[in-house]
């Protein structure tokens, strides 16, 4: 699932400060074993998205070694938040090579459906909030859109819009990484929020479904948009969030042994995964529902939180 957006995600507050590394080092050069390094992103990833999309080390040394300036690493960081919050590969790097500052942006893609004049506004107000830094506004707004139009629609037609001007103003100088990391935290606090205010039936038989991002993936916004659209439906789920180790994975599976298991993964799963060799052991009774850029080609995703919600709801209701 490409889920438009991630995550989104909550801001991980580590990122202002790994962000802030890179600043004011104009005459400082970085090679690619240090980049993947400070950005925690395999080197392999670095070639890939420098080979498929163009982003990589504009400058070389005199013995022809290929090293990273700031801005290129601004371009990289901000492709891997992209990537985190769900957008695809190929929108991520797009807007990322129209960085042309030292400002880093972690936006989403454009939905195709135009929202409709009250979702504009929804999402021109969210903008406005996360310029001032009004916290308040910013949770008013998002939890009158999810009430509004539900978790989906809220999703596709305020947050998106919202986190593309966003990431555009801080991409030109207009807003910084604390106005981005605010508006994320908002959306995250506003989701579980409106998750708390479903009703959820009394079931004979507890519905069992697991939602988690995987090992060693710190993003979860994806995971609490979908645990909300569930919650919509009177389906609860255990959301187990970010860098859910393969090993508890297989704990919590073995143990509960749930009726669905959705896995979020925004960067590329490192070879031999120990996630992948968990559900290669999962019992077939287990649906799993794998989403998000990071898993490799010859594996089936899901793509959108509208499908999602779909396949979860078909597997659950048909028990």
């Amino acid at each position: 699932m490409v889920m438009t957006p991630d995550p989104p995600p909550p801001a991980d507050p580590d990122e202002a400060s790994t962000a802030a590394h890179w600043r004011g080092a104009a005459d400082v050069t970085w090679s690619v074993g240090m980049v993947a390094e400070r950005l925690e992103i395999s080197a392999s990833t670095l070639r890939t998205w420098e080979r498929r999309y163009g982003l990589g080390p504009t400058l070389r040394t005199s013995g022809g070694h290929r090293r990273y300036s700031a801005l290129d690493i601004d371009r990289v960081d901000l492709m891997r938040r992209l990537l985190a919050r769900g957008v695809t590969a190929q929108e991520a790097a797009k807007v990322a090579k129209r960085l042309v500052g030292d400002q880093a942006s972690a936006t989403e893609i454009v939905p195709a459906a135009e929202p409709t004049p009250d979702q504009r506004r929804l999402a021109e107000q969210f903008v406005q909030a996360t310029q001032s830094f009004d916290a308040r506004a910013l949770h008013q707004v998002a939890a009158t859109a999810l009430e509004t139009f539900g978790t989906v629609e809220a999703w596709d037609d305020v947050f998106v819009p919202a986190f593309v001007e966003i990431g555009e103003r801080w991409a030109d100088g207009r807003l910084g990484v604390e106005g981005e990391h605010l508006a994320s935290s908002s959306v995250l606090s506003a989701l579980r929020a409106h998750s708390r205010r479903q009703s959820l039936p009394e079931l004979d038989r507890p519905t069992s479904v697991i939602v988690a991002s995987a090992e060693d993936d710190q993003h979860k916004l994806p995971v609490v948009a979908l645990e909300a659209a569930l919650c919509e439906h009177g389906i609860s789920s255990v959301e187990l969030g970010a860098r859910l180790p393969a090993s508890a994975l297989e704990t919590v599976l073995t143990t509960v042994r749930p009726q669905v298991l959705f896995l979020w993964a925004s960067m590329t799963r490192p070879p031999r995964d120990p996630v992948i060799a968990v559900l290669d052991r999962l019992a077939d009774d287990t649906t799993v529902v794998l989403a998000g850029p990071g898993w490799p080609a010859d594996v089936a995703t899901v793509k959108g939180l509208h499908d999602t919600v779909e396949v979860v709801l078909s597997r659950v209701l048909a028990t």
